[in-house]
């Protein structure tokens, strides 16, 4: 039901919006305001700026022809926008791998393959196994089961979503989006969306953000190519007499880490019980920005399975936080941080809310729920954006940390991921679910190592081919008809990308590009890496590390409280001393820059 509502409201809030922008009168008073500035604060004018700023961005000054044009194109858009991401949903929900032969799951773990059975003698098919497809799923099965066959059902299924009539296909809905994103652009005075969109943002121009990226593609290539070179010889040693493939990877990974760094995965996720974790990623937060969080049993939630956290610093209420981490019928899949209310210093004011929300497999019986070390970090990830929501101290909501340049938006996230690092705390929360010993010291060493092995997501050529595609494709988006498969297939040949290459996004379930708001974006990841990896080295050279007082301070004041009062780019120069630049983090992970 909520899906259908959402398919409904998705038209009706853009023309919402639309009215509210392209209202004369109220534009009209806006100028007004702005014309006669001088009276005005410097906290007032800023406010008055931006906001003034957003209206024309989103065609407050066009003739009345024009916004007629622009309001039939955004409420099309967003129709589109709901549907493709509608289609994905179907096809995690109601699309599995069908399997006869218990066999054929040899390796996955029993709680895994009890959850297949009960799912397949839910839809009529006892005795079989279905493998839902969906990531938290899927990864593993990838990662740890032994039939080559099995797992390259699996990954087709997994990769193909957004292609299926059964459950839409998001192939013609993509190209109509480029097309209409374009009009809309050129409405707007652009030459393409992608000049739309990077306006006002700290990249400024789309070539800038592509310059970024081909610069870590060519520095991440030579070492993706020697990775799976070095799967290839796993796979050439025991016999195998295969090519490796896309479905290869993740399990001939796994091999090679245990290999090379002594890592076994599964070894790692007998210490990551999920409400350790929680409380690790609230002990570390609590003690770089000296908060208290209280778990508020009573609070009204959502679902029963929502935790809520009121959080304090000494006697002063910051807001709360609530945490939706398990999949149910209906829910969206991914993991993600979402904003039920922001901080209002006006009238009587209001406190934040913040949401943390995952889809990880929910408990059977009194077992423990188990994660991966890559889902604690999504973990920590997500509740580094729940902090800058919560600790944004804006004078004005307008100004607030949702109106921050949408290429820092990542960074406080990504910087957040570093905390998951910190030795003390892994050895305090992350122990063995029966034997309650702490993670030993090898283990973590071999963690680290495989992180510098892997890097980071925006390092990778999973996450780069994709990020460059965005952008390729909103740089031709000016209107004309594009078809974005055949583009895609152009941009990873001229790539030279290896053939065994699996990507995070593929166009049919591009969910970023083509619903999720990170249209001529995706390369945000990147930017904002490059900015973290600065903040990071001012915490490692500070004597208090990680947790060095004067420099959090320095964070927090400078960048995640002020929101939007300043520009951001100007904020960021403020703490570093300088604009973005990409040398730590290809420091970080012995990069050369090309």
């Amino acid at each position: 039901d909520m899906r259908a509502a959402v398919q409904r409201t998705k038209s009706l809030k853009a023309q919402l919006d639309d009215e509210i922008i392209q209202c004369h009168d109220l534009f009209a008073r806006i100028d007004a305001v702005w014309e006669n500035r001088a009276k005005l604060s410097p906290p007032e004018v800023r406010l008055t700026q931006e906001v003034r700023q957003r209206f024309v961005d989103r065609g407050a000054s066009l003739s009345d022809d024009a916004k007629a044009q622009l309001s039939a194109l955004n409420a099309e858009i967003a129709a589109l926008q709901a549907q493709f991401f509608q289609n994905m949903m179907a096809a995690e929900d109601r699309l599995a791998t069908i399997f006869d032969d218990a066999r054929q799951l040899d390796g996955l773990p029993t709680h895994l393959c009890d959850a297949a059975a009960e799912r397949a003698a839910k839809e009529g098919m006892p005795g079989r196994w279905a493998i839902a497809n969906t990531r938290p799923i899927v990864w593993p099965f990838l990662t740890l089961v032994h039939d080559r066959e099995a797992r390259e059902r699996v990954w087709l299924q997994w990769s193909e979503r957004g292609t299926s009539a059964e459950t839409g296909d998001n192939r013609p809905l993509a190209a109509k989006l480029l097309t209409l994103r374009g009009r809309r652009a050129r409405l707007l005075g652009f030459q393409t969306h992608a000049d739309c969109v990077t306006a006002r943002r700290m990249a400024r121009t789309p070539q800038i953000a592509m310059d970024l990226m081909m610069m870590a593609w060519r520095a991440v290539a030579p070492a993706t190519r020697a990775h799976i070179a070095a799967l290839q010889a796993i796979a050439d040693h025991e016999g195998a007499e295969i090519e490796v493939a896309p479905w290869d990877l993740l399990y001939y990974g796994a091999k090679l880490k245990k290999a090379t760094f002594a890592l076994d995965d599964e070894a790692v996720k007998a210490h990551l019980d999920l409400n350790n974790v929680v409380g690790f990623i609230l002990e570390q937060a609590a003690k770089l920005h000296g908060l208290t969080f209280s778990e508020m049993p009573d609070a009204p939630r959502h679902h029963p399975s929502v935790r809520v956290f009121a959080i304090h610093r000494g006697d002063e209420p910051i807001g709360a936080v609530f945490l939706d981490l398990f999949a149910r019928e209906g829910k969206g899949r991914g993991s993600f941080q979402h904003v039920f209310r922001r901080f209002q210093k006006e009238g009587e004011g209001a406190l934040p809310l913040s949401l943390v929300c995952s889809a990880l497999p929910p408990a059977v019986g009194d077992a423990p729920v188990l994660i991966g070390w890559e889902y604690a970090n999504v973990m920590f990830h997500e509740f580094g954006h729940a902090l800058h929501m919560l600790l944004d101290r804006a004078p004005y909501r307008a100004l607030g940390a949702m109106g921050v340049a949408w290429d820092f938006i990542e960074t406080p996230a990504l910087l957040n991921e570093r905390w998951l690092y910190d030795r003390a705390g892994i050895r305090r929360w992350l122990r063995h679910h029966k034997t309650g010993e702490p993670m030993p010291d090898e283990m973590i060493d071999a963690v680290e190592a495989g992180l510098k092995h892997d890097r980071i997501f925006s390092l990778t050529s999973a996450y780069l081919a994709p990020a460059i595609l965005d952008m390729r494709l909103h740089m031709m988006a000016d209107g004309r008809d594009i078809d974005p498969v055949q583009v895609e297939a152009e941009v990873l040949a001229e790539l030279c990308a290896p053939a065994a290459s699996d990507y995070i996004f593929r166009t049919p379930h591009f969910y970023h590009a083509f619903a999720g708001g990170y249209d001529a974006a995706v390369y945000a990841y990147l930017w904002s890496d490059v900015m973290a990896a600065e903040i990071g080295e001012a915490f490692a050279g500070a004597p208090g590390g990680l947790f060095d007082p004067d420099v959090a301070t320095r964070y927090r004041e400078t960048l995640l409280t002020r929101g939007a009062t300043i520009p951001m780019d100007e904020a960021y120069r403020r703490f570093a001393g300088a604009d973005p630049r990409p040398d730590a983090l290809f420091r970080r992970f012995d990069l050369a820059v090309a």
